[in-house]
């Protein structure tokens, strides 16, 4: 009998353990641990490598997250970035072509896989490298989105993101509110519509390439190919940041130097033209910027101008500079702890931000465009950003080609996007349900000495 209860008990113990071993097991098919990576994962609340590999860090729900952990996923996904490019380049691994990612199943077969020691990192993180890396598909590598690179997209950034589930799409907006009424008892409301009109956001394709050496070879490419990676997604926001400021679609670009098909500034009408074409201009007289200036702005948005934390002012480094001539501009070093900032902003002016770009013109004339004959004017923007809206077709991929033209037997790396702009319609503008829009959410001080 005792040893009937001593098997009994034996049985008891070993499902026990079994069941304590299954609990353990955590949601990848590993043990539970307190590792670094278990914790950026539950960080980012990605289940697996897979989802954390697509998870975009610099989302703003992920505001909360250290720096450091953001730091930690960009560099993993760019050293699987940089081995995958390798395999494809140097050890036969299938080839991305257009919306279609190869499968890489070599991923750990460079020098500097091994250096960096990546298989034993995805291991780490739960993946079982099976076949080498084979379940690791590379589409979750290639579609980093360019909000990672945060610091590049200030003015980008400034507008709600939106997902374009096709090339055209037409976005509802509401135009006008209704009030409520008193009605009698009894008595009949009447109808009362809300004004409605739609946005017609066009995806534009951005492309960037960037020519690797003929003399490449498996250990010299890791560098060169980190930096290219770098340059081709700089230039991706680069060339948006171009359009959001300076774009144009008409038949005869606004600027008599834009005049190439291919120049990103062809992409849609962006804020300086949307503020020009509506005649929502303050000229500055050929001086610099004053506070009656800055303040006549705000004024001529009338209603759109009102509540501060909707105003940005984007300025050009000239106007800046005037502008911290102004009191009233607070900068950085004094905002105090509580103070709430977006991103790129580098002072305030009446509790708006201002956000500094490299892509304003300084070479344009007092009526805001560039005629090549008077070159000494820039201009300065006051924007409500609740009025203008980001569309993402397709985000950011960086896949590695051989050269189209095969007898230089070369690499590339390319950079695509596809992406729109769009606004509220502004003064002048038909609205779809009838009429003209009276609506300034956008304004241009013209006519500022650079």
């Amino acid at each position: 009998m005792d040893k009937k209860l001593e098997e009994i008990k034996s049985e008891l113990d070993s499902k026990i353990a079994e069941l304590e071993k299954a609990k353990s097991i955590g949601i990848l098919g590993q043990s539970k641990s307190t590792s670094d990576e278990s914790r950026l994962m539950a960080a980012f609340g990605a289940p697996s490598l897979s989802r954390l590999m697509e998870t975009n860090v610099a989302e703003q729900r992920f505001a909360h997250v250290s720096e450091n952990s953001k730091a930690a996923v960009l560099a993993l996904k760019q050293d699987l970035d940089v081995s995958r490019a390798l395999a494809q380049m140097f050890h036969g691994a299938e080839l991305d072509r257009d919306g279609v990612a190869g499968r890489v199943k070599n991923l750990f077969d460079s020098n500097y896989a091994r250096e960096v020691d990546l298989k034993g990192r995805l291991k780490a993180f739960g993946s079982t490298v099976v076949g080498a890396g084979d379940e690791l598909v590379p589409t979750l590598i290639s579609a980093n989105f360019i909000e990672e690179y945060e610091l590049l997209k200030k003015v980008q950034g400034l507008f709600k993101s939106l997902s374009m589930p096709s090339a055209t799409w037409e976005l509802p907006v509401q135009t006008k509110v209704t009030t409520a009424r008193l009605v009698g008892e009894g008595a009949a409301a009447t109808d009362v519509n809300f004004g409605t009109d739609k946005l017609v956001m066009s995806a534009k394709k951005f492309s960037e390439y960037f020519l690797l050496p003929e003399e490449l070879d498996a250990d010299s490419a890791p560098g060169i190919l980190a930096l290219a990676r770098a340059e081709v997604i700089e230039a991706q926001a680069r060339a948006i940041e171009r359009a959001i400021l300076e774009g144009d679609d008409s038949v005869s670009h606004m600027d008599s130097d834009v005049s190439s098909a291919a120049d990103a500034r062809k992409a849609w009408k962006g804020l300086r033209k949307l503020g020009l074409a509506a005649s929502s201009t303050v000229d500055f007289t050929g001086g610099g910027v004053t506070k009656l200036g800055l303040d006549a702005m705000r004024k001529k948005m009338s209603k759109y101008g009102v509540n501060p934390n909707e105003l940005v002012y984007i300025a050009g480094s000239s106007a800046y500079s005037q502008m911290l001539n102004i009191d009233e501009v607070t900068t950085l070093d004094k905002f105090g702890a509580n103070a709430t900032l977006i991103k790129g902003a580098l002072s305030m002016y009446r509790g708006s931000p201002v956000v500094v770009s490299e892509f304003i013109r300084e070479d344009i004339n007092d009526a805001g465009v560039y005629d090549g004959a008077t070159t000494n004017r820039t201009y300065l923007l006051l924007v409500n950003a609740k009025r203008f809206y980001m569309g993402q077709r397709a985000p950011i991929k960086v896949q590695v080609k051989p050269d189209a033209r095969a007898e230089y037997d070369r690499w590339q790396l390319v950079s695509y996007q596809r992406a729109a702009f769009v606004g509220h319609k502004q003064a002048g503008e038909a609205l779809a349900g009838g009429g003209t829009s009276a609506e300034r959410s956008v304004v241009v001080g013209i006519d500022i000495l650079a």
